[in-house]
């Protein structure tokens, strides 16, 4: 009965076995589904009446959560608004201000007095007889600085604004020249310019920027900065040529305190201090001594104050630029928020309802969803399995890396199909298909009672390794060893679905030695095996006989070692690639016997609990047999004592895996496709 259903089972095509695993998953699952069903039916209809009232509920919470978080938002919105109204108001009134057109005529003018006045005093230094006063023409050129400003800081072309401040500027000032004119007490030339600058930081409103301003914003930094700036500089003019009366020492330490506090507050000060004047003078240690000694090159540290004032006031505009366009951007997003909370959220309450709907719809299905791809899942990863080892398949599952790794010994098991050109040509390719599929079949059943790993197969060439990727010790001999005897004997019961009256006969081949195992590919991972061994497994293959295991000496001495197997030496062989080698054929299992009628082999438990012999001991060999028998052919003659006892076995084996690949027809083995060795 096991031959027939073996045999049965062994004529099954692939597309067949595909749906006899899908059959054979599928039941696993089928009482603990009725189970679940059943237990389902019962509060059903009560789960359903629940599920609407709880569903009204919810809807109603959702609801009132929308329209609490609708008004949560709107005041929140409204109070950030208002923040940010109020500081990009700041910000703004400091840049404007900064970048008027005011400003930058101004700063444009008492430059141009202080350079008139410079030159005023190097005229009366060099002819102090002939040294005159400065004509009002002169003077009243300085207006035409103030008309000549186009822009402003930010590029925006000048207005009214500046075209008043002008006039304003133009009407007092000529009062004053008028003044000076008119009054022989003034005989300083240089006077009149130092007045005038004074007047025209009042008449501009620099002056009116103090410490106060930063109460209300701390914008006003960059101001109050400049206003003192000018002042230091102009109180330097000042002192250098001694003038500016009794109490300018006094102004020029309030300056120097109130800069000092201001270098701290602001960044851009301390940058354009340390990039415009020598590091090693600071603010703190400046001396009021005599002007002539204080500071050697006094114009050159005039200089380096009017380049710390344009450096100054071009990076605080660039930052007060930057921080209106932040909180612009700020508010934007405010009101975009807001706008787009009051178009969504009236949406979203009217459909609601309705989304509930079909979202609990969704959830049904999603679930039903779920449970199908759990199942499909599971059968991906058994095919995973079948196609990669289980823990390599593990670690590709978890997206690890996996290195190939070194195997100081393991056992590869070679073989093909003997006459299998002459098979193929005499056969379609879908029979040649479903003959390998049949042997295969069979095949996969019998490995899984081993402790092996079949690695692939490309035509007729089956591989199989024992030691690898879960290392065994030193059974990987015995393992493959046993199996061969098992594939040998199998062979012979695979039927040829077109070919009856014939049989199929398998060549064999192991080896023993070292061997590195990883993954080759991306698309399609193959777990392959590279090493000497893996050539030399394929040689004793190729140079073996039908019906035979070809075993190197290698593997002879792994299996000598509990002297368990019947080999027999076939002498020194011509090896491709390795020279002369010794080579034993495997005869059989002094504790085994294989049995046609059921292909499985049986432990004899006499045997096996007698002692080990040793190496090198006296044992017949007629304590230990092997039977291969035929359905058409001879029987293999040996003798078999009266006293061995055959336990019967009723296991049944099914067909788990099956792998067909179509090939040109034509014999060869995967040590022949992977490489020689040169």
């Amino acid at each position: 009965s096991m031959k027939k259903e073996c045999l049965a089972s062994s004529t099954l095509s692939s597309t067949s076995l595909k749906g006899t695993l899908t059959k054979i998953h599928s039941r696993k699952h089928e009482a603990r589904q009725k189970l679940l069903a059943h237990s389902a039916e019962e509060p059903e209809e009560d789960c359903n009446t629940c599920s609407c009232s709880s569903c009204s509920r919810t809807v109603r919470r959702i609801l009132v959560a929308c329209i609490i978080s609708f008004l949560a938002l709107s005041c929140s919105v409204a109070m950030d608004f208002s923040s940010f109204l109020d500081h990009w108001q700041k910000t703004e009134n400091c840049l404007t201000e900064l970048s008027s057109c005011r400003i930058q005529a101004t700063l444009q003018i008492i430059n141009d007095l202080q350079m008139m006045r410079n030159s005023s005093r190097e005229s009366k230094h060099k002819n102090q007889e002939n040294f005159s006063s400065p004509e009002l023409p002169e003077m009243l050129t300085i207006w035409h600085t103030c008309t000549a400003v186009e822009m402003d800081g930010l590029g925006k072309p000048c207005g009214k604004e500046l075209a008043e401040f002008c006039e304003r500027l133009h009407s007092g000032f000529f009062k004053f020249v008028s003044v000076w004119e008119n009054d022989p007490a003034c005989s300083n030339g240089t006077w009149i310019f130092t007045t005038a600058i004074e007047k025209i930081l009042n008449l501009s409103g620099i002056e009116e920027a103090n410490i106060g301003l930063l109460r209300h914003s701390a914008d006003w930094t960059g101001m109050i900065t400049l206003r003192y700036l000018v002042t230091f500089q102009e109180l330097n003019h000042q002192w250098i040529l001694n003038e500016g009366g009794p109490d300018i020492q006094y102004k020029l330490l309030q300056t120097i305190t109130t800069l000092i506090v201001l270098q701290d507050i602001s960044e851009h000060f301390q940058i354009c201090w340390m990039e415009n004047v020598d590091q090693e003078l600071n603010l703190k240690d400046f001396s009021l001594s005599n002007p002539s000694s204080s500071l050697e090159g006094a114009h050159i540290f005039l200089l380096a104050l009017r380049n710390i004032q344009n450096c100054f006031l071009t990076r605080t505009m660039s930052d007060l630029k930057l921080k209106s366009r932040d909180v612009s951007s700020s508010m934007s997003l405010k009101i975009s928020l807001l706008t787009i909370a009051c178009l969504i959220y009236p949406i979203v309450l009217l459909s609601f309802k309705q989304m509930t709907g079909w979202i609990q719809d969704y959830a049904q299905t999603l679930k039903e969803k779920t449970e199908d791809l759990k199942k499909q899942r599971q059968l991906a990863e058994n095919l995973l399995h079948q196609m990669l080892p289980k823990s390599v398949a593990k670690q590709l599952s978890k997206n690890r890396h996996v290195e190939a790794e070194s195997y100081e010994s393991v056992t590869i098991f070679f073989s093909d199909i003997v006459g299998f050109t002459a098979i193929s040509a005499s056969c379609t390719p879908l029979q040649v298909v479903e003959m390998l599929n049949n042997l295969y079949m069979c095949f996969d059943t019998r490995i899984d009672s081993y402790d092996v790993y079949k690695v692939e197969t490309i035509g007729d060439a089956y591989m199989v390794v024992s030691g690898l990727p879960e290392r065994n010790g030193e059974k990987h001999a015995d393992e493959i060893a046993k199996m061969s005897l098992d594939l040998v004997a199998a062979v012979r019961q695979v039927l040829i679905p077109h070919m009856p009256n014939k049989r199929l006969q398998l060549r064999a081949g192991i080896h023993t030695g070292p061997c590195v195992a990883g993954i080759v590919g991306y698309k399609m991972p193959r777990y392959c095996l590279f090493g000497d061994t893996v050539n030399t497994a394929s040689r004793m293959e190729s140079t073996s006989l039908p019906q035979k295991i070809h075993a190197s000496s290698a593997t002879y001495l792994a299996l000598m070692k509990d002297n368990a197997y019947e080999l027999q030496l076939r002498g020194e062989i011509e090896v491709k690639g390795k020279g002369k080698m010794n080579t034993y054929w495997l005869i059989g299992h002094k504790n085994y016997s294989v049995q046609n009628d059921s292909l499985v082999c049986h432990w004899n438990p006499n045997l096996s609990r007698k002692k080990k012999t040793p190496v090198g001991s006296n044992v017949s060999v007629a304590n230990s047999v092997i039977t291969v028998q035929s359905v058409s052919e001879r029987t293999t003659p040996v003798s078999q004592p009266e006293a061995l006892y055959i336990p019967e076995t009723s296991e049944v084996t099914m067909c788990v895996s099956a792998q067909v690949e179509n090939t040109v027809a034509g014999s060869g083995t995967l040590g022949s496709m992977m490489g020689d060795p040169q």
